[in-house]
């Protein structure tokens, strides 16, 4: 768990920690230089609680991310569950996960669940995160190169953090200055070295508030959907579509070069060829990023088009997405911009 100013909502999370029908071994905190009752919720806690209880506090404020592996690296056990402040996990939350995490013939290294969305009171939205319908057994190569398994929802195992430094994980492609979320880098590590299970399970409460770290149900959408003339909404696409395009290929270009580096790492000799494709992957996935932000950001119609006629031939759609009806969306997504920014060019 990574803590921060959490007072409002720890409690909570912390009671549903100890109503889980299959204990956790151990709580490993990392308070981010809380100024609150955090730390005196948290040993008011470890007194009373089922498990064993360790905090460590930050000396100073690493950001949500670094706090989480750094974090997860001092835990214990094998396998290691990410644990919001302000959250709420459900009883059976561990006991479903712990059934998939050694399936014969698959080397899982990570599972992941759906969510219930609701709001500060744990009042339900009617919205499901991440909204599978099935059970999902695969290797991690078999998802789209961006399949991200949020933090909150996921559980993996502890060598992801334990053998592989973190450190150069590059920067978060839509937050200046930033290093890439502790979740993103984690599902980057499973898609690329095993196999992962994502269950359509809802094992959490996902509370969404005011002062919520994480931008879900926020940002460049409600932005597009908050203009209200269809020149507006199209110019704003354009905007948002190429810069987060640009932020995106920056991640991946710099993700590349780490994947280099860790396949020269002789500790890490067993994984080698899996990085080294990464490596390969990763740095094409960043050109190919780079080509839709032009296709968005390019004011000149022939441009444009050139540029649509490039991303379809590279087949960038197939190769970086997997799902095929993911690939008919983007590109049509695409088309359909191309098409619209025609008439309604960003100015």
């Amino acid at each position: 768990m990574a803590t921060h100013n959490g007072e409002r909502f720890l409690e909570e999370q912390l009671a549903s920690l100890a109503a889980q029908t299959r204990l956790p071994d151990e709580l490993v905190v990392g308070d981010d230089a809380s100024t609150d009752r955090t730390l005196e919720i948290l040993e008011r806690f470890s007194r009373t609680a089922p498990f064993p209880v360790r905090v460590h506090r930050n000396e100073r404020n690493l950001g949500f991310s670094d706090n989480f592996l750094n974090t997860a690296r001092l835990s214990s056990g094998d396998w290691i569950a990410f644990c919001d402040q302000d959250d709420v996990w459900l009883p059976i939350k561990l006991s479903t996960i712990e059934q998939y995490t050694s399936i014969s013939g698959r080397s899982v290294l990570a599972v992941t669940h759906n969510a219930h969305v609701v709001d500060e009171t744990l009042a339900h939205s009617g919205i499901h995160y991440h909204n599978v319908r099935k059970t999902i057994i695969c290797s991690g190569q078999e998802l789209p190169y961006l399949w991200v398994a949020s933090g909150f929802t996921v559980m993996f195992r502890a060598d992801l953090v334990s053998r592989i430094p973190y450190e150069g994980r590059g920067p978060d492609p839509g937050i200046p200055n930033v290093r890439l979320g502790h979740d993103v880098w984690i599902s980057r590590l499973v898609r690329i070295l095993g196999d992962v299970v994502i269950l359509p399970d809802d094992l959490a409460l996902y509370r969404r508030h005011a002062r919520t770290t994480s931008a879900f149900l926020t940002g460049g959408n409600q932005q597009v959907a908050n203009s209200r003339k269809l020149r507006q909404r199209i110019r704003q696409v354009a905007v948002l579509g190429a810069k987060s395009h640009q932020g995106h290929s920056h991640a991946a270009y710099h993700q590349s070069k780490a994947f280099g580096r860790l396949a020269s790492e002789p500790h890490l000799a067993n994984w080698r060829e899996q990085f080294l494709k990464a490596q390969d992957d990763y740095a094409a996935l960043s050109t190919w990023l780079l080509m839709r932000s032009r296709l968005y950001g390019e004011k000149r119609l022939h441009r444009r088009m050139w540029h649509l006629a490039s991303v379809i031939l590279k087949g960038g759609y197939m190769r970086f997405n997997c799902y095929s009806m993911l690939n008919v969306k983007k590109m049509i997504k695409d088309v359909v911009f191309d098409v619209a920014i025609a008439f309604y060019g960003p100015r």
